[in-house]
């Protein structure tokens, strides 16, 4: 480099460290720290059956007795998990008087050689509801098995809105069949979380606080009293991290117990701002902003734009991805011939990402192979690092990286932890091919504030790539909005088909995951390719095609596939895995040509009038098109597609063109329109 030319990168990289901004990617905000939960109690029956079995149903129940080796007092319930009974043995307590809200109900548990043999058997604690449409709900614990003395175990529930007054109970039972042992239990309390007397989530900026200054000025901050007995109203308070006088403030309207708060942040210096919101005395943790310059936002591996749109390189990308799930990895001997032709294979499709949730033993050779051989295929990663909790395995990727730990079976401290991840993450975040971290795979929301921490760790290792992580619970996921960057749901509606669940699941829970956020996240759902139950069936071309189309109609800004791996694809005989693969990939080719359209904003306003308002749609404006994504919905599965009776729907767009589409019950499609008239683009979503 010529000296002239490196003395003037020399003089920019000072100026920028005089403003607070180093090189390299700028350091990430978000929320602080969780808010600290307060709870009261719940009076509960007998709760340590002090009193026989009073409060507790039935009277007299198969398999369970009293028993005097308690943790406290005189007795406990003892399960005797061998005994042969006509139905599953449990013992409940009802609850009837209990309402919406989140609960932890804890309790001690004494095991003796409970589940025997088997290796699914056991027994287990549930909280069980019932809805107002009549589903039952049943949210427990993991499975209790082996032998283990006294212990105090948790379980965490969000009974929703939607319950059923007067169905709740607390019920003990067996897991399975009758296998052995005993489970003895003593001892319950029950509290209900209190929600905070103010709570925010900001909504804009939307990844990890960044806010460019060649972006939208407005900072939002959606806001919401629960206290509705304070005296004063909620207010917002902005200061530059390091000063006490704040560079803007802001209060809810009088009377508002909900209002998204707008901020104008133009005039804003560079640099981090807390932004905290209050409800007199009580402070909510403070979001953490930073506002960076274009040339910071453009040093971002990977960002989202204000529309959710994933931006890699500096390009715009809708990911299509597979769950590439093979058990190769554990050993480290893999086949690199048989795992690089099967990354070539996934790139038939075409994909552009993949995750592998078998993968995290790999040392750091094989993963900067592996990654090599991806980059060839225009494929990009996400490593997974759901299972990274102490205690950890000491695997070979441990034994490198953290080779202090030389002694030890398993990183069995936070500290040790938090060590791997972050070496870990300065080890992949440099490897071509990487997109990010795949940190959540079907969790309950109790396990949220492990989940936040290992995202404390990622984003300031790891500034620049996203963590995504997928649920199966959609009334839970606005309880993860901080602990993310992108969300996903994975409904699988052709599993389990005798249930009749209609693939318009798939833009149900589409629709949940963007309302967990206020649609201010990327959601990237998860589409079932896979068969179930032996009884069940491999989605059809069609099915895959409206369960796709479905997502995307509902604002999903990505898709993956589960899976092409173990326990789906891999998991097939070879002439059935070609013929399954075949319509996978006719529904991606149509999807990586509609790509232009997946990645623009969306265009409410180019659609004046739908004929039929049960249809959903979305509609995006690109090179003088309008693309319209649509689907009827249906409140059961429609086993016969040739009998559904089709519907005529008509599009009236705002240039006076009309568009027509034939949409049966459970059906999507897509089309494009030619305008008469100039794009329009909107950043509105539709209603």
């Amino acid at each position: 480099m010529p000296r002239l030319a490196k003395s003037v990168c020399l003089a920019a990289a000072l100026a920028l460290a005089a403003c607070g901004l180093a090189a390299g990617p700028p350091e990430a905000g978000g929320l602080s720290t969780l808010p600290r939960e307060e709870t009261h109690a719940v009076l509960l029956a007998n709760p340590g059956f002090e009193t026989g079995l009073d409060g507790w149903l039935p009277r007299n129940p198969a398999a369970f007795a009293l028993d005097a080796a308690a943790h406290a007092g005189k007795a406990c319930a003892r399960l005797d998990c061998g005994q042969a009974t006509p139905y599953v043995p449990s013992l409940r307590q009802p609850l009837k008087d209990l309402g919406p809200g989140i609960y932890a109900l804890r309790f001690w548990l004494k095991t003796r050689g409970v589940g025997g043999t088997s290796k699914g058997d056991g027994a287990r604690v549930s909280i069980e509801y019932l809805l107002q449409d009549g589903q039952r709900a049943w949210p427990s614990t993991h499975v209790f098995r082996g032998t283990g003395d006294w212990r105090q175990e948790e379980l965490r529930v969000l009974i929703p809105p939607e319950l059923k007054p007067g169905s709740v109970a607390i019920s003990i039972h067996r897991y399975g069949g009758a296998s052995g042992g005993e489970a003895l239990f003593d001892d319950f309390s029950l509290e209900r979380v209190r929600p905070a007397p103010v709570e925010a989530f900001l909504l804009y900026p939307n990844y990890r606080g960044y806010l460019p200054d060649d972006g939208p000025a407005k900072l939002r901050l959606w806001v919401r009293v629960n206290d509705t007995e304070a005296a004063e109203l909620a207010s917002i308070e902005v200061r530059r991290i390091g000063e006490n006088t704040p560079v803007a403030a802001a209060g809810l309207q009088a009377g508002a117990r909900e209002q998204v708060v707008e901020l104008d942040a133009g005039k804003w210096p560079l640099g981090r701002y807390e932004v905290e919101a209050r409800l007199g005395s009580f402070r909510y943790p403070p979001y953490i902003v930073h506002k960076i310059s274009a040339e910071q936002r453009k040093s971002l591996a990977v960002w989202f734009d204000p529309h959710q749109v994933m931006h890699v390189g500096g390009k715009p990308v809708f990911p299509l991805g597979l769950y590439n799930t093979t058990r190769h990895f554990y050993s480290g001997d893999f086949n690199y011939d048989e795992e690089f032709a099967r990354l070539k294979k996934m790139a038939e499709a075409p994909v552009n990402a993949n995750t592998n949730y078998w993968w995290w033993p790999c040392g750091r050779e094989a993963r900067q192979r592996y990654l090599a051989e991806m980059h060839k295929h225009g494929l990009g990663y996400l490593d997974c690092v759901n299972n990274v909790f102490p205690p950890f395995p000491r695997t070979p990727c441990v034994a490198e990286l953290v080779p202090e730990a030389a002694k030890l079976e398993k990183l069995d401290t936070q500290e040790m932890v938090d060590t791997y991840l972050a070496r870990l993450a300065a080890a992949m975040r440099e490897l071509p091919a990487f997109l990010g971290w795949y940190v959540m795979d079907e969790r309950g929301f109790g396990e949220v504030p492990r989940h936040f921490h290992q995202y404390q760790v990622l984003r300031k290792a790891d500034p620049d790539h996203p963590t995504f992580g997928v649920s199966n619970l959609p009334p839970e996921f606005p309880l993860w909005r901080d602990a993310l960057d992108v969300f996903g749901l994975d409904p699988y509606p052709l599993f389990n088909m005798k249930a009749g669940r209609p693939l318009s699941l798939a833009g149900e829970w589409t629709r949940a995951g963007v309302a967990a956020t206020h649609g201010s996240r990327p959601v990237w759902m998860v589409v079932q390719f896979f068969q179930g139950w032996a009884a069940d069936r491999w989605p059809t071309v069609e099915e895959l095609r409206t369960m796709s189309l479905m997502a995307i109609a509902e604002g999903a800004r990505g898709l993956f596939y589960w899976s092409f791996g173990n326990r789906g694809l891999m998991s097939e005989s070879l002439p059935k895995q070609d013929e399954y693969w075949r319509r996978l990939v006719k529904v991606t080719k149509e999807l990586k040509t509609l790509e232009p359209a997946l990645v623009a904003p969306d265009a409410p306003q180019a659609v004046k009038a739908v004929s039929d308002p049960r249809v959903r749609w979305r509609a995006r404006l690109v090179d003088g098109k309008c693309y319209l994504f649509a689907y009827l919905p249906s409140p059961k599965f429609v086993a016969d597609p040739a009998q559904a009776e089709a519907v005529s729907v008509r599009f009236t767009l705002a240039d006076g063109r009309t568009a027509d589409l034939k949409l049966r019950p459970d059906f999507a499609d897509c089309l494009a329109v030619p305008l008469s008239v100039p794009d329009t683009l909107s950043t509105a979503p539709h209603k």
